[in-house]
C-alpha cells in the first residue's frame, strides 16, 4: 500500500496515463520511447505499489479496472493541482516574468506566412518581458513533453489524438514526393514514369507519423527512415533516394536545380498541422496571447 509518494512513483504514474491516453501499452511504445517488456515492468510495478490492478491486457484489449480509472482522474487532477502551485508561486514576485515553453516540428519557418515566427512576434509586443523556450522534438517528443508539462504548448502534424491533449487545427501543409539531381528520375518528364521506377526506386520514409498522415497507400520501396525534414532533404538530395517534403521547404532546392517534384497531381498530398495543450492545464496570459496570435497566422496562411 502506498505510504507515501515519491519522485519514482510520480514517474511511474505519468507512465501509466500517457499508455492509458495511447489507448494500450503496444501504441504507447512509440510517443514514451520505451519497449512493450518495460512499459509492463513499470505498470506492475506502480500495481505493487498501490496494492490493486490497474488495468487488464489480453484478448480483449486494454481495459481499465475501476481503481484503474479512479487513479487515472485522480493523477489528472493532480497535475491540474501541479500546474496551478507553480502559476501561484510565479506570481508572488511581480516582477517574476513569465516563461512559455513551446514546441514545434523542424523547417516550419519557410512556411510563408510563417505561422511560428508571427505568433512569437505578436506575444514580444504584448508581453515584452515574457522568456520564451524554444524547442524543436519529433512529432511523438512534442506530444510527451506536453503530456509531460515540459512544454507548455507544440505545433506538429501529429498521427493520432491522445486523449490527455487538446488539438488545435490550425493550417494544411502540402507535402510533395521528390528525387534529387543526379537520379535516373530526375531528368524524366512525369509522363514517361511507370509504376515499375517508382516503387522500386529507394525510398526514404519520415517515420511513423508522417507516413501515416497520407490518405492513400503506395507501396514505396521503404529502405531507410528520417525523423527530420533537414535529414530527409539531405538523403534524396544525394541523388539516391526519393521522399516527401513540405512543398514550402523545398522551394529553394527545387530554384537551384538539386531537387525536382515527382508527379504532383498524384503524389501531393495535404498535412494537417495543429497546436497542442495538456486538456485541463491553465493558460497563462502568454499562452493565450500566443495561441491568439497562432490563429491569426493560420487564417493568414490559408489565405496565402
Amino acid at each position: 500500500m502506498l505510504a507515501n509518494l515519491s519522485d519514482i512513483d510520480l514517474k511511474m504514474l505519468r507512465i501509466f496515463c500517457s499508455i492509458v491516453e495511447a489507448g494500450g501499452f503496444t501504441a504507447a511504445q512509440v510517443p514514451l520511447n520505451t519497449s512493450l517488456p518495460r512499459l509492463s515492468v513499470t505498470v506492475r510495478d506502480l500495481e505493487t505499489r498501490l496494492g490493486y490492478t490497474l488495468c487488464r491486457r489480453g484478448k480483449g484489449g486494454f481495459q481499465l479496472t475501476e481503481q484503474g480509472a479512479q487513479v487515472y482522474a485522480a493523477a489528472q487532477e493532480l497535475y491540474a493541482d501541479m500546474e496551478r502551485f507553480r502559476q501561484r508561486l510565479v506570481l508572488l514576485n511581480a516582477h517574476h516574468p513569465e516563461t512559455l515553453r513551446v514546441g514545434s516540428l523542424d523547417n516550419l519557418i519557410t512556411l510563408q506566412p510563417a505561422p511560428l515566427p508571427y505568433a512569437l512576434g505578436k506575444l514580444r509586443e504584448a508581453i515584452p518581458d515574457t522568456r520564451l523556450v524554444l524547442q524543436v522534438l519529433t512529432a511523438e517528443g512534442l506530444e510527451q513533453a506536453v503530456i509531460n508539462g515540459d512544454l507548455d504548448l507544440a505545433i506538429g502534424v501529429f498521427d493520432h489524438q491522445l486523449s490527455g491533449l487538446h488539438y488545435l487545427t490550425l493550417f494544411d501543409e502540402e507535402q510533395n514526393l521528390y528525387c534529387g539531381q543526379g537520379h535516373p528520375m530526375f531528368g524524366r518528364a512525369d509522363s514517361t514514369l511507370s509504376d515499375a521506377d517508382i516503387f522500386t526506386a529507394q525510398y526514404v520514409d519520415r517515420g511513423l507519423v508522417v507516413e501515416n498522415r497520407k490518405p492513400f497507400t503506395f507501396p514505396f520501396n521503404s529502405v531507410s527512415s528520417a525523423l527530420s525534414t533537414e535529414a530527409v532533404a539531405s538523403l534524396v538530395a544525394s541523388g539516391h533516394f526519393i521522399g516527401y517534403l513540405p512543398t514550402h521547404y523545398a522551394e529553394v532546392l527545387v530554384a537551384r536545380g538539386v531537387l525536382r517534384p515527382i508527379w504532383p497531381a498524384r503524389f501531393a498530398y495535404q498535412a494537417t498541422c495543429h497546436c497542442i495543450t495538456r486538456q485541463g492545464a491553465s493558460y497563462s496570459r502568454s499562452m493565450e496571447v500566443f495561441i491568439s496570435a497562432l490563429r491569426a497566422a493560420a487564417a493568414l496562411a490559408s489565405h496565402a
